[in-house]
């Protein structure tokens, strides 16, 4: 027989289940000795389950008596966010908004819950002003939510102008200047303004025929993202109609594709001029002798390199290239048939 009370059955969480009790027993010949096993029936989830623990008694000649409790054992707390404190509310302007911040959840039965990635939602703008709303929930193995962690992010726009340059004669009445040749390579979704109402403007052709002297603004206005860009060309009209000198080649060692539209690709100035340069060619080469970029005619605008590869040896075409140290080797034609070489070292950094 058992000297004391056989435990009730309980209910508990699952960071708190009580440490089994401890029983002995006596026997009217001889001592007995008491031995207990546990066993686990699982349930709908992994801290959801039963614990079956049995004491036998038994006395020197193998008689025996039993008994039993079960603990339920249940998970209803969701995980909490631990470590990382969130800043809830953040002011930023468009070009500089913050990246999403990693949030490390805890719950008391599973331990670590992987982090969710939160659920963002952005405002429409009003007056110059939008707000980017980021949601984390984390959930454990058993379906419990945590609580809801809000971050609001309140972006201010800024528009971005960038100043561009060209000459245009009032005595050309034939020549035009295409200004989308103008803006960088791929840029799109925004529309001519005649700011100045000089006129001289078709779409994206001007021509400077019978225009007034002076310096006239004409603006390209893109409106399709966070960040408004506007790109200023300053035409200068003059009625010096000479054809000018030809400018000499500059040859930009140094250029950052990185998508912030300055030093986007290898510049040569004056190459394009087909006038003064009727041929050229030009390559690109590797630290390893691999040539990763090779054309002619290399204008600085539809054939330019701008870091990718065009597929040689062991570089995969369409490749964007590391950051590093490039060679070049550049031959082109002068417009009274000498031809000139030259090469050096290019540095591409992103």
């Amino acid at each position: 027989t058992f000297n004391e009370t056989t435990p009730a059955n309980a209910t508990a969480s699952c960071d708190n289940v009580p440490e089994p009790a401890t029983l002995t027993a006596s026997d009217n010949c001889a001592t007995a000795t008491v031995t207990m096993t546990e066993t686990t029936i699982q349930g709908n989830c992994p801290s959801n389950y039963q614990i079956v623990r049995t004491w036998t008694a038994t006395d020197a000649c193998g008689n025996n008596s039993s008994v039993s409790q079960t603990i339920t054992v249940s998970d209803t707390t969701g995980p909490v966010a631990v470590d990382t404190p969130l800043v809830v509310k953040v002011e930023a302007t468009c070009d500089n908004v913050p990246g999403v911040p990693t949030l490390v959840f805890t719950d008391n039965c599973s331990g670590t819950v992987t982090t969710p990635e939160p659920t963002v939602t952005t405002s429409s703008v009003v007056d110059g002003v939008y707000t980017i709303t980021r949601t984390w929930v984390a959930t454990d193995a058993c379906g419990n939510l945590s609580q809801t962690y809000t971050q609001y992010v309140y972006v201010t726009q800024v528009d971005e102008v960038i100043q561009l340059n060209a000459v245009g004669c009032n005595a050309a009445e034939f020549d035009t200047i295409d200004l989308n040749s103008l803006l960088p390579q791929g840029t799109t979704g925004g529309q001519w303004v005649d700011v100045n109402s000089i006129g001289g403007l078709t779409g994206s052709i001007f021509n400077a025929w019978q225009l007034p002297l002076g310096v006239h603004t004409y603006s390209y206005t893109i409106n399709d993202g966070g960040c408004p860009r506007r790109y200023d060309v300053l035409i200068n009209v003059n009625d010096d109609c000479a054809v000018l000198a030809c400018q000499n080649i500059v040859i930009h060692n140094a250029f950052s594709p990185n998508g912030d539209a300055f030093n986007e690709y290898f510049n040569i100035e004056n190459i394009e001029d087909v006038a003064c340069y009727p041929t050229n060619n030009v390559q690109i080469y590797n630290r390893w002798g691999v040539l990763v970029y090779e054309t002619k005619n290399y204008d600085n605008n539809t054939r330019r390199f701008e870091g990718i590869s065009e597929g040689r040896a062991t570089v995969s075409k369409s490749e964007e290239l590391p950051t590093g140290t490039y060679f070049y080797i550049i031959e082109w034609t002068t417009s009274t048939g000498e031809r000139i070489v030259k090469d050096g070292y290019l540095y591409l950094t992103r």
